[in-house]
């Protein structure tokens, strides 16, 4: 709705800006508008407590609510390889399993009563944790959420009923051919015992005792790891309140974490890689290598050149692929570019089983015209001004800026990130395009990962080059003997 509502107001603009006398337009990429308005973020304030704790806060009276979150210097790609899964029964159990004070039941119905909400979560390479709460049960609220923080109770039946999740995941994870041949590219491009790329088992989670989580989250649950973000309707006590709640939290000492290394063999795993499923009548086809940082100066222009490729329905391989050929049922492509190690460039396809050697064929003649030739100024102009456009919904909400904020702390990049983003999209030429394409995109290095029922191809895979299958099976569970 919003969307449609600025898009409405934009035209109005623009066309009460034009002369009474003035041709009218004959065609909607003739009509001109005015400049968009700057941008006025509210501006948080951000302060550091005597234990490392950084805090934003941002007052936001529209509505009676208040809402803390939290994020911490977390992640599964710190968890140990033979206990893949800590990470993440970690974030499950410590809301699940309450705290020192408040059982994991109870708490439950605490906020029921008061309609709060209350969630943590441990992802790759952070963990996060947060509370909504009207802002008269804002005490409490905040006091369940520091206490969640730093008591974490990890009572066993928890933790066994967060091991039945995991294993029931892991019983799944071959359903959707979409999700394997994304995790299976990634393994292979990465390296399976990759933090980027291992995953759970019978085995690991089996080896994950209530100690493991408790050390787990004394080594990376410490105030020097906490970056908290604070929005809502409150006023200057809201400093008091945190000062009581964190304030008297104790260091932890431990030395942050360092990033991982991406594996430099990555280039070195290139080639054409068969996921045999003959479940399906449909093939899945993903192809790319290791991208780069969004701290790369180039970044600005292979955001844009990514959006020319793949970045949506007017883009090369939805018009191309899609559109033109018939070859796709979706279709696209990313340059995921990491925040502080190496990302993903993909481009991927979903096709009939009886056009998959075409599809692959297709996609990569696509990258390979935007290598040779570049892109064209109406291209160019189309994915810039969508970008410039999208800006407005950068601010639509107090929360939204506040953690992008919390973000680019948490990654050491600069505060204003997003304005210098904004500037340095203006500036990309056609010429920056042309020369990122060369020099970024790198075809033989590809990982290409295919997953379809290989019998009804419209030629074998091996037509377009050696083939390497791909196992997918999940071991099985080791039976234990009865005592």
């Amino acid at each position: 709705m919003k969307r449609s509502f600025f898009g409405f107001t934009g035209l109005l603009m623009g066309m009460t800006l034009v002369p009474a006398h003035a041709k009218p337009a004959e065609h909607y990429q003739d009509l001109k508008y005015p400049p968009l308005n700057k941008i006025q973020p509210p501006k948080p304030e951000r302060y550091v407590l005597g234990n490392g704790v950084a805090v934003y806060l941002v007052p936001d009276h529209e509505l009676p609510l208040i809402t803390v979150s939290a994020l911490i210097r977390v992640g599964s790609r710190w968890e140990p390889l033979q206990k893949a899964g800590l990470a993440d029964m970690v974030g499950t159990v410590m809301r699940t399993g309450g705290t020192t004070t408040r059982s994991g039941d109870k708490l439950d119905d605490e906020l029921d009563r008061l309609g709060a909400t209350v969630e943590t979560s441990i992802g790759e390479d952070s963990g996060g944790a947060f509370v909504s709460v009207l802002k008269e049960d804002a005490d409490l609220g905040m006091e369940i959420l520091a206490d969640m923080l730093q008591h974490p109770a990890f009572p066993q039946e928890k933790i066994e009923l967060a091991k039945i999740a995991q294993r029931d995941a892991i019983a799944r994870r071959n359903d959707m051919p979409g999700g394997i041949v994304f995790r299976e590219f990634q393994r292979t491009l990465f390296g399976k015992d990759s933090p980027y790329a291992h995953q759970t088992e019978y085995a690991t989670i089996d080896s994950i005792a209530r100690e493991d989580l408790v050390a787990f989250h004394r080594e990376y649950f410490q105030p020097e790891n906490v970056i908290l973000g604070v929005w809502g309707d409150f006023g200057p006590e809201m400093k008091g309140r945190i000062e009581k709640l964190f304030g008297a939290w104790p260091k932890g000492g431990h030395v942050k974490p360092p990033v991982p290394e991406v594996d430099p063999e990555c280039q070195k795993r290139a080639g054409l890689y068969q996921i045999d499923k003959t479940d399906v009548n449909q093939s899945w086809v993903v192809m790319g290598h290791v991208g780069g940082r969004r701290d790369n100066p180039d970044y600005y222009a292979l955001d844009l050149m990514d959006q020319v490729l793949g970045g949506g329905f007017a883009s090369r391989l939805f018009s191309r692929v899609r559109s033109a050929q018939g070859l796709a049922y979706s279709v696209g492509s990313s340059w995921d570019a990491g925040w502080d190690r190496p990302g993903v460039f993909i481009a991927s396809g979903h096709t009939k089983s009886e056009t998959t050697t075409k599809i692959v064929t297709s996609i990569t003649n696509e990258i390979g015209q935007l290598m040779e030739s570049g892109v064209s100024e109406d291209e160019l102009h189309r994915v810039k001004d969508a970008t410039m456009k999208g800006f407005a919904f950068e601010f639509d909400a107090t929360g939204k800026i506040v953690r992008r904020l919390m973000r680019y702390d948490y990654y050491a990049y600069p505060s204003d990130f997003l304005e210098r983003y904004q500037e340095n999209i203006g500036k990309v030429t056609r010429e920056d395009i042309a020369r990122v394409a060369k020099r970024y995109l790198k075809p033989e290095q590809f990982v290409i990962m295919v997953l379809g029922n290989k019998k009804d191809f419209d030629q074998p895979l091996s037509a377009l080059g050696p083939v390497k299958d791909v196992d997918i099976s999940i071991p099985k569970p080791v039976q234990r003997a009865d005592p």
